[in-house]
């Protein structure tokens, strides 16, 4: 959940890039966001808005394709939602990502 919507701030579309972040990073890393902590999901939401900018563990793997994606997500879970992408450059993102010479990604 997007740190504005737990301060009760409108809801847009860059709440869920921010969501849509969480998500590629638990499809590229295969693990639940968080289980890195001991977190209950009150506090996992504070720390997602609060001073600490609780996020989940990134993706631990090499190659230049994983740092763009890596970006992406970084810029999805951006604080400020002016800078996080829209979806339509997060698409365009993937498309370029996609068309690139594949890289074996171990998992």
């Amino acid at each position: 959940m997007a740190p504005e919507v737990t301060r009760s701030q409108p809801y847009n579309e860059k709440c869920d890039v921010f969501s849509f972040g969480i998500i590629l990073n638990e499809l590229i890393t295969g693990e639940y966001p968080y289980v890195e902590t001991e977190y209950g999901p009150f506090q996992i939401a504070s720390g997602v808005c609060g001073q600490e900018k609780l996020r989940p563990a990134l993706p631990k793997k090499d190659g230049q394709i994983m740092k763009e994606l890596i970006h992406l997500i970084l810029l999805s879970w951006n604080e400020n939602p002016s800078i996080r992408p829209s979806f339509a450059k997060i698409a365009s993102t993937l498309k370029r990502i996609q068309s690139q010479p594949f890289e074996s990604i171990p998992i």
